[in-house]
């Protein structure tokens, strides 16, 4: 599996901050059917990172059984806030809570305050 390297300049980094390389890692826990999970977009405001994931429901059913899917991609950049968003409807397992889930992307752009820019797209 290949990983996406992202190295990012902020907008508005006047000082020049160091920067850190570390791996993002979005992960979901289903059942009832296979899933599939992509980092589609990362926005950058201020001090934040906005990691953006779709999480698509496929038709191979799982039955009973539960499944974690997940994507990743190694970032290079200042010691950021990141906040996970995940378009789709969440999973009912509590281990998917601790991303925050939206209908679509208009909901969420609606949801962010502010300027941000996009620095990276699938």
């Amino acid at each position: 599996m290949e990983v996406p390297y992202i190295d990012v300049n902020m907008p508005d980094d006047k000082d020049n901050q160091e920067k850190v390389e570390r791996n993002i890692v979005i992960e979901a826990e289903v059942t009832d059917k296979e899933h599939e999970l992509e980092i589609q977009e990362i926005w950058a405001s201020d001090d934040n990172l906005y990691v953006i994931s779709e999480l698509k429901m496929l038709d191979q059913t799982i039955g009973d059984k539960k499944m974690r899917v997940s994507d990743q991609l190694t970032l290079n950049a200042p010691d950021l806030n990141i906040k996970h968003y995940v378009i789709g409807k969440r999973p009912d397992r509590v281990f998917n809570n601790q991303n925050t889930y939206v209908n679509s992307m208009s909901e969420l752009k609606n949801k962010i305050d502010g300027d941000y820019r996009v620095i990276y797209t699938k």
